[in-house]
């Protein structure tokens, strides 16, 4: 995926929108900082006219009055400063806030395709910390460098003023120092990327790392995994020292500038005080201002460096935010299922070129039959059956559900018309309740408390005291996993979708648990279409009818019993002597 690359212009574009979100709270904001860049311009001036007052002319009314008029000044300062951290403050909040959540609704939206491919630890940087860089951007690199830009030119132009000679000496930094940084700062942004893409595997690492401890300590693979640690701190290291490399010499180089002009200063406003050309005053007044243009240029040249890491960030956020989404789904109209009749019209997709999983795959299942949909792992069972939820578009080809064309539907509606169950179930930390809800949001509890009878969840709810509003902790940790799998039936039967997918369900569990779990589907599945993705052979025996994916097509279709005695294929997926036991407890 190819986005445009930001630059200072395209990155203020971008975040406009939600500067505007809040566009008084900004004009307040930068106000208040405007009359305190101001107060630092005429503070030199006030001071200069009180000097020479008192020293040359002994004016001591005037002395006062400008001392009375700069503490009124600095008392208002103080409220402004106080009133420009309430607004940041606030700014600080919402306005991440919003970007959060455009963010969080694009990964919700997101094609499962660019979602199978982004890295964890990348999504949660963009969430967590690039935005907030979003917020550090528009106060530092957009609000203080135009007040900063302004106070420079009131600078050098009352310098000027004063002495052309001054204000050409003091011009000479500003080229030097707007051409050093635009050198610089192209390198420091080249590293910033290299550094933000490192950073983004990194802790994607870690979070499969922090995941996997348990096994990493069954495997005894800790020393491997600390090398592989410590190498990729080395190459963050790395890539962090020469970026601050970079910062350092740009500053420095701009320093020795400034040092060699302050000193021709110096030099010029030492031969004009010698020749009686300057008052005390005017002398303050131009080293100020030298102190003052100084600061500026140092500022300048450090934040567009600073800018150069920030944009890096942001541009993450953007590629993220033009993300392929489900938006793109054309279909408008509402999936009405009435018999559940499914099918695949010469279905072919591909991940990438190299990589073609259904080659013109065609399958037709009859409403209310219980389908098993085997094959060899990659061979794309799972990916035809997402494709029956508009995870993935096939590249060509058709579904249909009861005539109705899949890609004429809305998402909403064929996702209220089918349901999951995975091998790995989603449980939220929180109540039974609350995870039952993710199936119909407004259950009431007699409906939730039948659906757990019908997952067979019954019996463990008498055991706690708290009922369906027992907390059942992170990932169900407290459950086994074949009371997760009745959670998960449970949502299902709430949500009474037409059509019901299970995607290695029980392959995790051991032979009983299994069993106890088939006795639920059967209650689940009764009257519903069911495409049961299984490479267990006692899940393919609860089916009506096998169908078997080889090479992308469907190599062989039939009942199961009919298939153990007539299929080659069907024998090199199972065990024969098992599926014949299997097939005479059936009958």
């Amino acid at each position: 995926m190819m986005t445009e690359k930001l630059n200072y212009y395209t990155t203020i574009k971008f975040l406009f929108k939600y500067i505007s979100m809040h566009k008084k709270n900004y004009i307040l904001f930068y106000f208040g900082w405007l009359f305190d860049a101001l107060l630092k311009i005429f503070t030199p001036i006030m001071f200069a006219v009180m000097i020479d007052e008192i020293v040359y002319y002994n004016n001591i009314d005037v002395f006062f009055k400008i001392s009375l008029s700069f503490v009124v000044m600095l008392l208002f300062s103080c409220v402004i400063h106080f009133f420009c951290q309430a607004q940041y403050a606030y700014l600080e909040v919402m306005f991440t806030f919003d970007i959060k959540q455009d963010i969080f609704k694009t990964m919700q939206a997101a094609q499962a395709n660019y979602m199978s491919d982004a890295k964890t630890g990348d999504i949660i940087n963009i969430i967590q910390s690039y935005s907030n860089e979003c917020m550090v951007f528009v106060i530092r690199n957009m609000i203080h460098t135009v007040n900063n830009l302004l106070a420079l030119v009131i600078y050098i132009a009352y310098i000027l003023v004063i002495g052309w000679q001054y204000g050409l000496l003091m011009l000479v930094t500003v080229p030097i120092s707007i051409y050093i940084s635009s050198k610089f700062g192209r390198k420091v942004r080249k590293y910033s990327d290299e550094k933000r893409e490192k950073y983004d595997v990194y802790n994607g690492w870690l979070f499969e790392m922090f995941s996997g401890i348990r096994d990493i300590r069954m495997l005894g693979a800790e020393n491997k995994v600390n090398k592989s640690f410590i190498k990729q701190q080395k190459e963050l290291y790395r890539i962090g020292i020469k970026n601050g490399l970079l910062s350092m010499t740009s500053q420095n180089i701009i320093t020795t500038v400034n040092l060699f002009i302050h000193l021709s200063i110096f030099s010029l406003c030492a031969y004009m005080a010698f020749k009686n050309n300057m008052t005390i005053g005017i002398l303050t007044v131009i080293i100020a201002y030298l102190m003052g243009i100084t600061e500026r240029v140092s500022f300048l040249s450090g934040i567009y460096l600073e800018a150069q890491n920030r944009i890096s960030s942001i541009q993450r956020i953007y590629d993220f935010m033009n993300a392929p989404t489900e938006k793109e789904w054309k279909g408008k109209e509402e999936l009405h299922v009435t018999n559940g009749n499914i099918t695949f019209n010469n279905i072919e997709f591909a991940y990438n070129q190299r990589n073609q999983v259904l080659k013109g795959m065609s399958l037709n299942i009859h409403g209310g039959e219980r389908l098993a949909l085997c094959g060899k792992s990659g061979s794309g069972k799972t990916t035809l059956a997402y494709m029956l939820i508009g995870f993935y578009l096939p590249q060509n080809g058709e579904i249909e559900i009861d005539g109705q064309k899949l890609s004429d539907c809305s998402l909403k509606s064929i996702r209220q018309n089918i349901g999951v169950v995975q091998q790995d179930i989603l449980i939220f930390d929180g109540s039974i309740k609350e995870n039952l809800l993710l199936g119909k949001k407004n259950a009431t509890d007699e409906e939730i408390i039948a659906s757990c009878e019908h997952a067979g969840l019954g019996e463990l709810l008498k055991t706690f005291q708290d009922g369906i509003n027992t907390i059942i902790g992170k990932s169900g940790i407290g459950l086994s996993g074949g009371q997760k799998q009745r959670i998960a039936i449970a949502r299902i039967y709430l949500k009474d979708p037409k059509i019901i997918i299970f995607d290695e369900a029980t392959s995790a569990l051991d032979r009983e648990t299994e069993e106890q779990i088939h006795q639920t589907w059967n209650r689940v599945l009764a009257g519903r279409t069911s495409i049961i993705i299984a490479h267990n052979q006692s899940s393919v025996m609860l089916c009506e009818k096998v169908a078997i994916i080889e090479n992308g097509l469907l190599g062989e279709m039939g009942v199961p019993g009919e298939l153990i005695e007539k299929s080659d294929i069907f024998r090199s997926l199972f065990a024969v002597k098992e599926l014949r036991e299997e097939g005479q407890s059936i009958a």
